[in-house]
């Protein structure tokens, strides 16, 4: 769309010539008079002044990385050129930065001129955020030097029209990694199997070919043979998106919920690329956030089973984006939530579970995980560690002798004395999530996601 528009700038100087050039011709004054010619031809210049027809300006806009790294600086580039054969004097450019990013370095405005054939570029920074983001149209204003007439434009940039900061889930983030464990988990308990367990007495009904006829025909005793049973495993990967986790260390940033639903998506898109059978489960969101809402438990949880895992995972994991977004937008919400308030409320309703340093906790979030959980499964914690959440949700795990992972991303960032408490507080969390046991995985955010989740693929795989 262009509008063309006509500034009046020059009244009061006019007004003020007329009334020079009337006071000297009364007064008859030669010097007075010619002393008006000055403002007088500044007001008729700016009076006839106007912007070349036929303005010819075309964008071009440069994303250094199309999909990025949540929390990864994005360079962007814009080139405008004037393709008319008139020389542009004030040419004002504004890049259609999406709202949702915060620009972090430079800035995607600029003045310039342009004569014909040439050309000027702008760059600036904004911080990536999981996600899909598109570019508005660039706005460009040309003026003339007297600011009294201009065109506006919004031309649409050629080039890269979208940012994508997700992980679609059909891509091979680790490719080169091989998993040793082809889902089967061997256990501890005598049955139908391949592997020798144990021996015991013979009860009716056991299988004929499970009975021990070498024994039978020395001793005349009926004994059953076990084997060592093999059942199917199950990756759970639980996503923190509890309001204590949507911290972020600087405005712009990623939150902590965001950055551990990427991670969670990287290791979906690796097991499903895989034998391994994994499960998604999204804590502290709302109906509103989850198409379809959240189950009767409160949590957004995904089964592999029936078909279309992959497309409802990536909707949970988009869903924790809108949580934010929906957080972000609401008004009254500059002071986090009471996280003891629920436990409180639900004091009486729901029994406590024991953690592995003989506590007991008392979470509607926490035991409903639990509760969900199927008897063979490993699990994986997807937190910022922001609070003591994550911490009891390991620890109870440990008690039930789940094999336990916890990811978290590290928010702590810069010099200030509360990002350094904060530090200080984490990394004692997570010291105490490798007490129980739990493989602990500490995202350094300067390095990706998969390099992490790489290093750490051979503790989470072992048997």
């Amino acid at each position: 769309m262009t509008t063309h528009r006509r500034v009046r700038r020059w009244r009061g100087g006019l007004a003020a010539t007329l009334f020079l050039v009337s006071v000297a011709l009364l007064t008859a004054e030669p010097l007075l008079l010619a002393a008006t010619a000055v403002p007088l031809a500044y007001v008729v210049y700016g009076a006839l002044s106007r912007v070349p027809p036929g303005i010819d300006v075309r964008a071009t806009r440069a994303v250094s990385d199309a999909q990025p790294t949540p929390g990864e600086p994005v360079q962007v580039e814009l080139t405008v050129t004037n393709e008319g054969d008139r020389s542009l004097t004030d040419v004002r450019v504004v890049d259609g930065v999406p709202e949702e990013l915060a620009v972090v370095e430079g800035s995607p405005r600029r003045c310039t001129s342009l004569r014909p054939g040439k050309r000027a570029t702008l760059s600036y920074a904004v911080m990536a955020k999981r996600g899909t983001y598109t570019f508005d149209p660039t706005a460009v204003r040309v003026r003339t030097l007297s600011a009294s007439d201009e065109v506006t434009a919004d031309l649409p940039a050629a080039g890269d029209e979208t940012l994508t900061c997700s992980n679609t889930v059909s891509e091979v983030p680790l490719a080169d990694a091989t998993l040793p464990r082809a889902g089967t988990l061997p256990t501890d308990a005598g049955g139908s199997g391949l592997e020798f367990h144990s021996t015991r007495t013979y009860q009716h009904g056991d299988p004929v070919n499970r009975i021990d006829w070498r024994r039978y025909a020395k001793t005349d005793e009926l004994t059953t043979v076990d084997y060592r049973e093999e059942q199917a495993v199950r990756t759970v990967l639980v996503v923190d998106a509890r309001p204590p986790s949507r911290v972020t260390p600087e405005p712009g940033f990623p939150t902590g919920a965001e950055l551990s639903a990427y991670a969670a998506e990287r290791l979906f898109d690796a097991l499903s690329r895989t034998s391994v059978v994994a499960s998604v489960c999204a804590v502290g969101l709302d109906d509103a956030d989850v198409p379809g809402g959240v189950g009767p438990d409160g949590l957004a949880w995904v089964d592999p089973s029936g078909g279309h895992a992959a497309a409802h995972a990536r909707r949970v994991f988009d869903s924790v984006g809108r949580a934010v977004a929906r957080e972000s937008a609401a008004d009254g919400e500059d002071e986090a939530p009471d996280v003891d308030a629920p436990g409180e409320a639900s004091e009486e309703a729901v029994p406590a579970t024991a953690t592995a340093d003989g506590g007991t906790v008392d979470d509607p979030d926490l035991l409903a995980v639990l509760a969900r959980l199927p008897p063979t499964a490993q699990v994986v914690v997807f937190s910022p560690a922001a609070d003591d959440w994550a911490v009891s949700l390991v620890s109870s795990l440990a008690v039930r002798d789940y094999p336990t992972t916890l990811v978290s991303p590290a928010l702590a960032r810069g010099d200030s004395l509360g990002a350094a408490v904060a530090g200080v507080e984490r990394t004692a969390r997570l010291q105490r999530a490798e007490l129980t046991g739990a493989t602990v995985i500490d995202w350094d955010l300067d390095s990706p996601i998969d390099v992490a989740l790489r290093a750490s693929l051979a503790d989470l795989f072992s048997a």
